[in-house]
């Protein structure tokens, strides 16, 4: 009833406004023990000649999260969603934004959408979606999020201080590190590296669990860091790591040859 006398604009104003907050209040997102989502921590074999899907290295990823299917999308496909008009950009119900991401890699190599087969070829590799009369890539699959320490209300959007949030990601990308570079290590030999910031600046003081720390090292070589799963790689599994500054981080070593 109250949509009736609300008024189409302002209810579709406020809807709107509800969908961008919701990622934090609204996704119950499962831990890997309650999806049932498991991998072995050994990389996947990785296409020798590869036609990489996306054609430049953006300084800002434009992604959005279908709240229905936890799958992210990014900015992509022949009318694919502009610098300038993200910047104002609400979607719309069932969507929301992510965290800008301040990339903080050197190159990558995007091969394929999670529902694309690893025998795929070209435009075969990539799943277009359309809506909010823009395109947009299908990127990744968020199965599970597990936080440590553990917490019953565990959430990337609104992580806790000396906490961390580990999304549990499918994602057949690449990414090159080189000279610089930001490392999360935890205390059973886990180790990641900051690939995005949500405003470009680094914290290294942000508030860590006990046992973990951030530091800067600086590579002899460049780091190329491919996915996990292993097998025929068939599935592509990342760890997303993320902090109270909402600083991102890929894992790149693991406590166990199994996650979890």
């Amino acid at each position: 009833m109250w949509m009736m006398w609300m008024g189409r604009d302002r209810m579709m104003a406020l809807l709107a406004a509800t969908s961008a907050a919701c990622l934090g209040s609204c996704v119950n997102f499962p831990t890997a023990a309650e999806a049932g989502v498991s991998y072995a921590t050994e990389v996947v074999p990785w296409p020798t000649e590869l036609e990489c899907l996306n054609s430049a290295n953006p300084t800002v990823a434009k992604e959005v999260l279908d709240q229905g299917t936890l799958t992210i999308v990014i900015a992509g496909g022949d009318n694919a969603i502009s610098d300038a008009e993200w910047a104002s950009y609400t979607p719309s119900w069932g969507h929301s934004k992510n965290s800008d991401r301040h990339l903080r890699f050197d190159e990558s190599c995007f091969w394929r959408s999670p529902a694309s087969a690893a025998s795929c070829v070209g435009d075969d590799c990539r799943s277009i979606v359309e809506f909010d009369e823009h395109s947009w890539v299908e990127l990744s699959k968020i199965h599970a999020v597990d936080c440590v320490p553990r917490s019953d209300d565990c959430n990337p959007s609104s992580v806790k201080e000396a906490q961390l949030a580990v999304i549990v990601t499918e994602k057949c990308h690449e990414l090159v590190f080189v000279g610089d570079v930001l490392e999360l290590a935890g205390p059973d030999g886990e180790r990641a590296i900051m690939h995005a910031t949500a405003d470009g600046v680094v914290d290294l003081d942000v508030p860590l669990p006990a046992g973990w720390s951030l530091s800067e090292r600086t590579l002899t070589e460049p780091l190329v860091l491919h996915p996990f799963g292993g097998g025929d790689g068939e599935r592509c599994f990342y760890n997303i790591i993320r902090d109270q500054r909402a600083q991102s981080y890929h894992q790149t070593a693991y406590a166990r040859a199994t996650y979890p």
